[in-house]
């Protein structure tokens, strides 16, 4: 295989396949990424066998084959090159030759046959979104997943299309997240659930430009790019009936602007993470005031923020501070309506028009 690249385009494949290498394995082979020469195309692949990702880039191809590198070392290779033209040789013995300006590297590659192949499956129906789109919604709903490996299908988030509408739903113990948008074209109906860690890792690849396709099907996820492919296993199982979650009515409606929100509670964050045992952030509403006060071992911490208080009494109850901040800082909208109902009952957090997203916290039980 022998083949002459720009560095920028080969460094730019590099970075996204190599976020589906496994970063420690036994098998050699697992920890490399796979390089193949096309049509004046070179395709670069990491697998680790739940996640797996194509890229590629064009080239001038001299001749045809195949190769595996180690990630680490390719990619630090790579970012290290001056020049802007990246001569690639690797022969027949695995032997790998990289020339760049006057820099030559001469490194040990590893047989392709034993490299996993990308899972290949029938894909007709599809999701066609904006890049720019699908990012803000993955980005508005993931801090919302659970951690918790027992219950597998909450670790992921759910993809809920709705005719010319996606839904993207994302539930722990202590949170509901769901976000709304309308699609380029879709003719999917059955809903499916993907993993964090491809969510996180399509977060840094997803542009502001372009469309991006999603194949779904049984127990796998294609996500078609430009210049990328990204195949994922789907997790399997039923996902939690939540829609009477959203039909609860709240007694207490405030208006706020959200960026004042967020400040107001990045404020109460030092004190409480300075501690190992978190203390919770207590929100009086009182007239058309919220009074946030915190106590802890490090200090106490008051403020106040002007709201518009629109219906409902007075309350006081108790959130955790970090998930308070996950929501407001998620949240794009300046002008937002924060709903309470009881010092036991979430808190509800929503546009002041549409249905775009809606936000459920549960709150902390405060010591009498």
């Amino acid at each position: 295989m022998k083949f002459t690249c720009n560095r920028d385009d080969l460094l730019d494949a590099i970075t996204k396949a190599e976020k589906a290498v496994a970063a420690k394995s036994v098998i050699a082979v697992m920890e490399g990424i796979l390089i193949e020469t096309g049509h004046g195309e070179v395709k670069l692949t990491g697998n680790d066998l739940s996640l797996a990702i194509e890229a590629t880039f064009p080239a001038d191809i001299e001749e045809s084959g195949r190769i595996v590198l180690n990630s680490r070392m390719f990619s630090e290779i790579i970012r290290k090159t001056g020049d802007i033209n990246i001569h690639f040789w690797a022969q027949e013995n695995e032997k790998v030759t990289i020339t760049s300006g006057f820099s030559v590297f001469e490194i040990a590659g590893l047989a392709a046959d034993e490299f996993p192949s990308v899972t290949n499956f029938e894909v007709d129906k599809k999701i066609k979104i904006s890049c720019h789109t699908l990012r803000s919604m993955i980005k508005q709903t993931i801090f919302a997943t659970s951690k918790d490996e027992k219950n597998p299908i909450l670790t992921g988030i759910l993809f809920k299309p709705e005719g010319e509408r996606l839904s993207l739903v994302a539930v722990d113990k202590f949170r509901f997240a769901i976000r709304r948008e309308n699609v380029t074209e879709s003719d999917v109906t059955e809903q499916f659930v993907v993993p964090f860690k491809t969510l996180s890792e399509l977060l840094k690849i997803l542009g502001d430009e372009g469309d991006v396709e999603i194949y779904p099907s049984d127990n796998f996820i294609l996500f078609v790019l430009d210049d990328c492919k990204i195949y994922s296993r789907a997790i399997e199982g039923e996902y939690i009936k939540y829609e009477h979650i959203l039909e609860t009515k709240n007694t207490i409606r405030c208006k706020a602007k959200n960026s004042s929100l967020l400040n107001t509670f990045e404020r109460v964050s030092p004190l409480i993470n300075m501690e190992t045992i978190k203390s919770p952030v207590k929100i009086k509403i009182e007239g058309d005031h919220l009074i946030i006060d915190c106590a802890t071992l490090s200090g106490k911490v008051h403020d106040e923020l002007v709201v518009e208080k629109l219906i409902g009494e007075d309350l006081e109850i108790g959130f955790n501070n970090r998930y308070l901040l996950d929501a407001f800082s998620a949240i794009e909208t300046d002008e937002i309506y924060v709903e309470f109902s009881t010092p036991q009952s979430p808190i509800k957090i929503i546009p002041t028009e549409g249905d775009r997203f809606v936000y459920l916290i549960l709150p902390v039980l405060l010591k009498r």
